[in-house]
């Protein structure tokens, strides 16, 4: 369902805003932009899918591969995606435009605002979360002189109508993230047969190690040369890797539930030895 906004209507009644477009478009100036920050303080918007819209256009239309998007929302990996379900989007920080210009026309920009939490400030909005000089923060939410009050909604700018170009992310062109979406392939064809398992715990990987040039992790209960999903929660990274064995049965290795090679720790985003992962597996 579109929802009709009026900005001065949503900020007194602090009602939260979706983003969903229509049957032709993924976006419109009549929609808003909520913006979120998860426990990672990672920023995204949540979309409501409309009728005729898809995960992978979806994806498109926010610059992002369909990868990415289902690592932000692994409950639709094998689930039908039915109009009104809600898809968390990552925004990237330089996609949010938050300075009008005299070629600024209000039908190619959609507002995004913000809902102040209980611990926010108006320094730590203006420098660290949005980094908006003060005065237009306060030029465009006149209200906030009067203090913050959790629950308020505040615009910190807009979004252009016609998506987000790809190029403002970060692109991987690296080999292995290349054999990763190759095995990420394979990996969602048997998604078709059954669904995967997942389990969560701590991996391991060996800091003293200098093969940084292949990808591989070591799984209890699965064949040798299945191909498993590693994700690191807390960096939205995921990587696709075969299993070339079974874990040691060592007590240095214990209460670990995979553990991967310097390479897969490195995409990843991994800096200790041990950090908390999800895999997802085929028995």
């Amino acid at each position: 369902m579109k929802i009709l906004w009026c900005l001065g209507i949503c900020l007194a009644l602090y009602q939260p805003c979706q983003a969903t477009g229509d049957s032709l478009h993924y976006l419109i100036a009549e929609d808003t932009l909520q913006l979120v920050f998860d426990e990672w303080q990672q920023m995204y918007v949540i979309h409501y899918l409309e009728r005729g819209q898809t995960l992978y256009s979806l994806a498109r239309f926010y610059g992002l591969r369909l990868g990415e998007l289902l690592n932000w929302n692994p409950e639709w990996r094998t689930q039908i995606h039915p109009k009104g379900a809600a898809v968390r989007i990552p925004i990237p920080p330089q996609a949010i435009v938050k300075h009008r210009t005299s070629r600024f026309s209000q039908k190619q920009f959609a507002p995004v605002v913000y809902q102040i939490r209980k611990h926010d400030t108006f320094y730590g909005l203006s420098h660290r979360l949005f980094h908006i000089d003060a005065d237009t923060l306060l030029a465009r939410n006149p209200f906030l002189a009067s203090g913050l009050h959790p629950g308020q909604l505040i615009q910190v700018g807009w979004l252009p109508v016609a998506g987000i170009p790809d190029s403002l992310r970060h692109k991987r062109h690296h080999p292995l993230w290349e054999e990763s979406e190759r095995l990420r392939e394979q990996f969602i064809m048997q998604t078709f047969h059954a669904p995967p398992k997942t389990i969560k715990g701590a991996a391991y990987w060996n800091k003293d190690l200098d093969n940084y040039r292949s990808l591989f992790a070591l799984l209890d209960g699965v064949p040798r040369g299945s191909i498993i999903a590693v994700r690191n929660p807390m960096t939205r990274r995921e990587v696709f890797v075969r299993v070339i064995g079974q874990i040691p049965d060592s007590p240095f290795f214990e209460h670990v539930v995979v553990v991967v090679s310097p390479a897969v720790a490195k995409m990843l985003g991994a800096i200790d030895a041990r950090f908390f992962v999800e895999v997802e597996y085929f028995k």
